[in-house]
């Protein structure tokens, strides 16, 4: 019998070492798209909380940032849509069945976009571009078809017109289709 009680105290002892040992050690990070912080506006960024405990020993997550961008809150996976160039911060709240509580947090730096605007004018086709327009590349596009700036800007030709904008750091967005009839 005392052999019997010695061996499930030593069980005991042994499984409570081993959730204590795992509550100590919570931990979590935030993953990111190709571990990258900075996107364009009007990106859909995910952001995935990572952690090193069973789904089932976790009490609770939370997310906080600006939860007015946020198109999905799936628990361990948050889905953002930026449409704004600036810095946002998200961060998640873990606790455990424990008691323990970690948290993590991600910054994301969202990039301007720079939407260009076709006009059809009597000498061509004319493209405004709202903001600092500095080193935006411009690709051109007729009936679906890349053209060169001249052609594009010179041509009176029937046809659906658009250009793409690209900043220098990789930011792109389409204009509307213009038409020539």
């Amino acid at each position: 019998m005392r052999k019997l009680y010695s061996t499930i105290v030593l069980v005991t002892i042994v499984a409570f070492s081993f959730n204590l040992s795992n509550a100590q050690n919570l931990e979590i990070k935030i993953a990111t798209p190709n571990g990258k912080t900075d996107f364009c506006a009007n990106q859909t960024i995910t952001l995935v909380a990572q952690y090193n405990v069973e789904t089932n020993d976790i009490a609770s997550r939370r997310w906080d940032g600006d939860m007015s961008i946020v198109e999905k809150n799936l628990g361990d996976i948050l889905v953002i849509r930026p449409k704004k160039h600036g810095v946002y911060t998200f961060t998640i709240y873990l606790k455990d069945n424990y008691g323990n509580e970690v948290s993590a947090y991600v910054i994301i730096n969202v990039k301007p976009i720079f939407k260009p605007i076709l006009k059809v004018k009597n000498s061509g086709i004319e493209i405004n571009l709202k903001g600092n327009n500095n080193g935006v590349n411009f690709s051109y596009y007729i009936n679906n078809r890349l053209v060169n700036e001249d052609e594009f800007k010179n041509s009176k030709q029937p046809g659906k017109y658009y250009v793409i904008a690209t900043t220098p750091d990789g930011c792109s967005a389409s204009s509307s289709i213009v038409e020539i009839p």
